[in-house]
């Protein structure tokens, strides 16, 4: 079992995506802008943070009720203002390691990227019955620790906006393909149904003895 968990935004919520219509997952876009419009990326992405009442005001009015149904107070507080600005997420990010702290997972086996990309290393020695109860156990703890701070929510309206500016349906994981090619991990006939295998397979960039390469990781995290 690999001794390196690694939990992909994308894998999380695109079926929950796909259902609602609407573009909720992925980390992070490429370097390079991907789209044609790059007005809608500033408007999205400005000097406060990711604005989000332009083109996810309906997105925006709904998370932020839901969210306060919840009595995920911070989390809406956050998005009072339709901006998610970088020091929201920052603080955001503390409270869910803090959550996990408090479960009894050491901080510095915590490793969490700005948009909820998270890796925790398990116990040194462990044998691998244990890792996998241990690996069971750790998944439904980042689910408590996320769902208390309301984080999904903010990550994944967050990673919209940043992968599609304009809410105008692209499919995210055309988006994520075109960076992959861009990054060298697939060839340039990749397609979503050779993502859409791999992904269930482990195979391809899903493979988890190329996903504990750090320089392919580091390809990775630019795309997902």
């Amino acid at each position: 079992m690999s001794q390196h968990y690694r939990q992909s935004r994308f894998t999380k919520t695109i079926i929950a995506a796909i259902a609602a219509s609407c573009i909720l997952c992925s980390a992070s876009a490429c370097t390079d802008p991907l789209y044609g419009d790059n007005t809608a990326q500033i408007q999205s992405q400005t000097s406060e943070g990711i604005n989000l009442n332009t083109h996810y005001s309906a997105e925006l009015r709904e998370a932020r009720e839901q969210l306060s149904q919840n009595g995920n107070d911070f989390a809406a507080s956050i998005l009072k203002d339709g901006i998610i600005a970088d020091s929201e997420l920052a603080e955001l990010n503390n409270r869910v390691v803090q959550c996990l702290s408090d479960l009894g997972y050491s901080k510095d086996s915590i490793s969490m990227g700005e948009l909820g990309e998270m890796s925790i290393h398990p116990p040194k020695g462990a044998q691998q019955e244990e890792s996998a109860s241990w690996g069971a156990s750790m998944n439904q703890d980042i689910q408590a620790c996320t769902e208390r701070n309301g984080a999904n929510a903010i990550w994944q309206l967050a990673s919209a906006a940043q992968l599609n500016p304009n809410n105008d349906g692209k499919d995210a994981r055309q988006t994520i393909i075109d960076c992959y090619i861009k990054q060298g991990i697939v060839g340039a006939s990749y397609s979503i149904d050779d993502y859409e295998r791999d992904s269930r397979n482990g195979t391809g960039p899903f493979d988890e003895t190329q996903r504990a390469d750090a320089g392919f990781q580091q390809k990775l995290e630019a795309c997902e």
